[in-house]
Order: C-alpha cells, then structure tokens, then sequence
C-alpha cells in the first residue's frame, strides 16, 4: 500500500529551523577563569539530558573546568545537522544516535541512557487488531527515524510482515497523536508519554506490543562529538565524561530527588513531574560500574549496532558499518577507571 515518506535529506533542510534558545548554565555558576568553553545540543527528553541538566545545576561539569553553553533542538536531525556544521562542539541524541555518527557525522563517546520499552503500538479499539500480524492492510502511524520506528521495524521483522503491506504515514509525534485519537488511522507507533495522551484523548485504546518485547528494538541515547573536535579535544572529553560520572552517581544515590530537581529546572511548565517519572520506569539507567562492565562486554556497542541495522533496513542508511569505526568506547572505560569506578 502507500507510505508517505519524508526522507532524512528533505527533513533535514525542515528541521534546521528547530533548535531553540540558548540554555545556558545557572545563572549563579560562573565559568571558572581557564576553563574549556563546550557548546552542547541536546534534544529535551528525559532519557537524553537528565544527566546534562542535573550536572549544570549541580556544578559537576564546572568542577571539572568545563563550562557547558546548551542549546536545545527539537529533532535529531537539526541537532546532527549542527553538529556536522561545526555550530556545536557536541550533540547529544536519542533514537538517531546510531545514525548520523554511522555515516561520518560524528563520534560517539559516551552513553547517556538506554531506552528499553520507551516505544509502543497502540490501535483502535474497533480496528480488529490484536497483534503486529494483524497490520497488513491497516494505517499507521509513526515518526519515522526515531526509537518509534526502530521499534515498529523490529516488531515487523519478527512478525514477519512487509512494511509495504501497511499503509505507514510519517507525522511529527504530537499530530499523530492527534490523527490517531480523532480515528483517521487504525494504529499509532509511539514512545513515551505520548502514550498518556494517547489514553486521555481515547481510554479505550488498546496497546498491543511494546519495544520491550524485542532486546534488538532497545536504542542507546549518546552524547557525539564534531569529527574535528574530537580528533583535538580528548582531554576535554575526558572531563566532560568526569562531570556526568558524579552527575550519574548522584542521581543513582536518591533518583527520585534528583528527577525532581530536573524537572524544576529544565522541565518546569512543559512536563509533570509525573510524565517524567513514568517516562523513566522505561529507560535504563545504570550505576558507573555496571555502565563500565557494559562498555567492556560490548553490551553498549551492540544496543549501538542493533540500532544502526535497523536504519539500514528502513533505507535510512546505506550500509551497516561496524560500531567501532564511530563508537570509541575506550575513554569512557578509562577516564571511568582512573577515576576510582571499579
């Protein structure tokens, strides 16, 4: 059937307008004299600048000489796009963080979360589906690119249903919310919690499957330097990874005060305290020593890699490249180590 496609080249020239003000450190954190000015972009959703936020506010990059200048971007692909261009020194990202570091924009350098079960599928209560094999036939929509998408592939893939045979339509999140609710479509690929608008604007919607049920659907939320930033920058990175150590480490000791705190700062008037604590139950968030364990196991390479595959699969990129060509795992394990996590 048909599927309405924006490619990521034409929705990167509409993206590009996106980003938004500048958010910089508290007013009441002073850079340091000698400190390493960063420009960071991020996109603002718990599971991507939980740690930047609660850092800032806590001085836990400055501690470390590094004073972050933030701006948040409403898309991966402007936040990409402006980090290729060099506007940003660094970009940290959801669900296209194995994209655009694959095709040579970018290296990764750290992991700031996983997303496990963040996406979900939910249809109509009438529309006779009660499983990814009933879709064939039906309308879906989606925001194509995204943890959502990587989801709908890996539940497709395992249900063994052709993407052609579904009537697939490409929305930003909020206006498939919208089209879904108002019944124009039979079914909605989602991630949290849009899901709880979802279920405001129509209780009886039913959730049928969940990015939870398939380990290849998890997508890892990562902090990506410019190319040549990176190739001159490592001591800087180093200390930025420092920073997110203790910001990590203290949000682990009371995470419940900390994601308040969060969102005082970073999400008051645009997210209940309430959306960001469900939004969290489905996001994995690790002490530094099992992040560590992970790195050197190659459990975070291959959330990367898995990720990355399903790009490929969904024409998003051309070839699959092997996550150690844009993933440098080795200074977060060492700057991790000699800085006392065992």
């Amino acid at each position: 059937m048909k599927r309405t496609l924006i490619t990521l080249a034409a929705a990167a020239t509409l993206a590009l307008a996106g980003c938004g003000a500048l958010d910089e450190t508290p007013e009441n954190e002073e850079a340091a004299e000698g400190a390493t000015t960063v420009k960071v972009g991020y996109l603002h959703t718990i599971a991507v600048d939980d740690k930047l936020h609660y850092g800032l506010e806590n001085g836990y990059f400055a501690d470390e000489d590094i004073n972050i200048e933030a701006t948040q971007f409403d898309t991966g692909i402007a936040v990409s796009q402006a980090l290729a261009s060099g506007a940003i020194d660094v970009a940290i990202m959801g669900g296209v963080t194995s994209n655009f570091p694959a095709q040579g924009q970018g290296k990764i350098f750290m992991v700031n979360s996983i997303e496990t079960a963040t996406a979900r599928l939910y249809v109509q209560p009438d529309s006779g589906i009660e499983s990814v094999e009933d879709l064939p036939g039906k309308s879906l929509i989606t925001t194509e690119g995204t943890t959502a998408d990587v989801f709908l592939n890996a539940a497709m893939k395992a249900a063994d249903v052709e993407r052609d045979s579904v009537e697939v339509v490409n929305a930003a999140m909020p206006d498939a919310v919208q089209a879904f609710v108002s019944g124009s479509v039979d079914a909605i690929a989602l991630w949290v919690p849009f899901d709880l608008r979802v279920k405001e604007g129509m209780p009886d919607a039913v959730e049928v499957d969940n990015a939870g049920n398939y380990e290849e659907a998890a997508v890892a939320d990562g902090w990506i330097a410019n190319n040549d930033w990176y190739e001159e920058n490592e001591e800087a990175m180093a200390a930025i990874i420092r920073g997110w150590l203790t910001s990590n480490e203290a949000f682990q000791e009371d995470p419940d005060a900390a994601l308040a705190e969060v969102h005082e700062v970073a999400y008051e008037g645009q997210a209940t305290i309430e959306d960001l604590e469900y939004q969290v139950q489905f996001q994995e968030n690790n002490s530094n020593a099992d992040w560590v364990q992970m790195y050197e196991d190659g459990t975070v390479s291959d959330v990367i890699g898995t990720a990355e595959q399903a790009y490929v699969d969904l024409g998003g990129l051309p070839e699959f490249v092997d996550p150690d060509e844009f993933f440098d795992t080795s200074l977060f394990i060492e700057t991790a180590r000699e800085a006392g996590v065992e």
